[in-house]
């Protein structure tokens, strides 16, 4: 399934454009280095309008939102949505506040986002918006937990087929792949969906590794532009099992920014035979 995503990757060097969360920054820039793209940061409208032009995919983040960037954010998703290249959301803590609520759903309304990647509370705060007139929606919204998932929102073997079902029916109101992020992990077009368990629970005392997947997401998607559903089912992968090898690694007395720093050497160090062999992942 995953035969040659990263060598794909990697002898395209695809140009990621982010306007991503502050905090995050310098990790997104590194690990896409490391899996073999080449990250560029601005969020300037001058500088945006004819970078988001040559750039192979575009990460717009908002986890670090601001009225500055809020501008840049959509001059970046027309300018890429018009020159055909890849457009990923990341829509931080949505559904924790109005400005960041209302600012994405602004962005899905005027932009076309190949994926759209967040965690389910994220996930489920625009959906019920967008689908808010399908019968498939689920009107039951909780907010996030600043930018964490709401406890209530954390997919289970329990809630599984209702979270896939969410799911397929946001993709489909969209038009994008949708990616959710969390112990189970869900990659959907409307049609499939594919369920991902790999990672540690570790992960989630590291600070950006939701960032880090959104700017990897637009390397994978763009040097994988014929299969992207399963570009971006590999790009979850890959993180999670990095995430697994590093915290197998992990000495005695090394915490978190240790574990940063494994995930980010894992993805200089994964081929697809690693990918290929140790993805936890089904097709539902």
């Amino acid at each position: 399934m995953f035969d040659k995503f990263l060598s794909n990757l990697r002898n395209q060097n695809p140009l990621v454009h982010n306007i991503t969360n502050y905090v995050t920054v310098n990790d997104v820039a590194n690990i896409l280095l490391a899996v073999g793209a080449s990250p560029v940061m601005t969020d300037e409208a001058a500088d945006v309008k004819q970078m988001s032009a040559i750039s192979s995919a575009v990460n717009i983040n908002v986890g670090t939102l601001n009225k500055r960037t809020i501008k840049s954010m959509f001059l970046a998703g027309k300018i890429a949505n018009a020159n055909g290249r890849v457009v990923v959301l990341d829509p931080v803590g949505a559904g924790a506040t109005d400005l960041r609520t209302k600012t994405c759903l602004n962005l899905i309304k005027k932009i076309h986002f190949d994926v759209i990647k967040g965690n389910m509370s994220e996930i489920k705060t625009l959906a019920s918006a967008v689908c808010k007139n399908s019968a498939e929606s689920n009107n039951e919204v909780n907010q996030t937990k600043g930018v964490d998932v709401n406890e209530n929102d954390v997919i289970s073997e329990n809630n599984l087929a209702a979270n896939i079902s969410l799911v397929k029916n946001f993709a489909k109101a969209t038009g994008s792949i949708i990616a959710v992020t969390g112990k189970i992990d869900l990659v959907s077009d409307g049609e499939k969906c594919y369920v991902i368990q790999n990672g540690h629970e570790l992960m989630e005392k590291v600070c950006g590794t939701g960032c880090m997947i959104s700017g990897l997401m637009g390397a994978f998607v763009a040097a994988n532009a014929d299969r992207k559903l399963e570009a971006a089912a590999a790009c979850i992968c890959a993180m999670g099992i990095c995430g697994e090898r590093a915290v197998k690694s992990l000495a005695n007395g090394e915490g978190n920014i240790t574990l940063r720093d494994k995930i980010i050497d894992g993805f200089m160090n994964i081929d697809d035979n690693v990918l290929q062999s140790e993805a936890k992942i089904e097709l539902r």
